[in-house]
């Protein structure tokens, strides 16, 4: 169990698609700086792609999100007390999955993907994803992202070297995962990504950008309105999709910190 000699609760970091913990350096190095004891997760078979087998790939494209919840449920389980969840994109549909299952301090949502029941898949959107819709059985696929779509939909609003990064750290992805997010406005509440907002019991914090192409603004604001007054948005103007470093970083920590400091006191 980790414990923290200041009484601050433990941080937990979740990542989105295509990436792995490496993604979450900017906010994790935010936290510690704030003297909290964090941990950035790596869902399963999130490994580099030079690390990946053909075993490994074909595990990932058999995983689920009800697979990357129970990992972080199991994550949250082992701390000394209830954890601040942070999720970036994809991870921040897990980290509402998981505090439906669990207690936890805070939700912290960066750009998160949208729950059942809220329309995700806007032209940009689809764009975004690129070929990766194109796969089938996209359920028994993996998925990647290029450069191209980066730089339209992830990183748009971020220099050319933020964008370059993002793909060269980018990993392989769950076409499992990415079929269940795309299905959600469908399926509704019989989707593995729905998200039942009254068994989450802690405040959330719900971070956009405004530019973002991937995960919009307008989910967002549908987000904070389901879980009425427990949900704060902010909106980042011009901000896109890549929440967890880059030039917007500094005003998106500053606002995280205050939120804590506000909630806490």
């Amino acid at each position: 169990m980790n414990h923290s000699p200041n009484e601050k609760p433990p941080v937990l970091l979740v990542h989105g698609m295509w990436s792995n913990q490496d993604a979450l350096q900017e906010v994790h190095d935010a936290f510690v700086e704030q003297g909290y004891v964090t941990e950035s997760l790596c869902l399963p078979y999130h490994c580099s792609k030079t690390e990946h087998t053909a075993a490994s790939k074909e595990k990932l494209a058999q995983t689920g999100l009800q697979d990357y919840v129970a990992y972080i449920v199991e994550q949250v389980k082992r701390q000394s007390s209830p954890p601040i969840l942070v999720g970036h994109s994809m991870g921040g549909l897990l980290v509402q999955l998981a505090a439906a299952q669990v207690p936890c301090q805070r939700l912290i949502l960066l750009s998160s993907a949208a729950p059942a029941g809220i329309n995700g898949l806007s032209l940009s959107a689809i764009r975004t994803l690129g070929s990766n819709i194109l796969r089938f059985p996209l359920w028994r696929s993996i998925t990647e992202v290029k450069l191209e779509n980066i730089r339209y939909g992830i990183a748009n609003t971020q220099s050319a070297a933020v964008q370059q990064d993002i793909y060269a750290n980018s990993t392989y992805e769950s076409g499992m995962a990415t079929w269940q997010i795309s299905m959600g406005l469908l399926l509704g509440r019989r989707s593995a990504a729905y998200v039942n907002a009254t068994q989450v019991q802690c405040p959330v914090l719900i971070v956009g950008g405004t530019a973002d192409r991937i995960t919009p603004i307008s989910v967002q604001r549908s987000i904070a309105q389901r879980f009425g007054a427990r949900g704060q948005l902010v909106e980042i103007p011009n901000c896109c999709h890549w929440t967890v470093g880059g030039k917007f970083f500094p005003q998106i920590r500053t606002e995280i910190f205050q939120w804590l400091a506000t909630e806490t006191a």
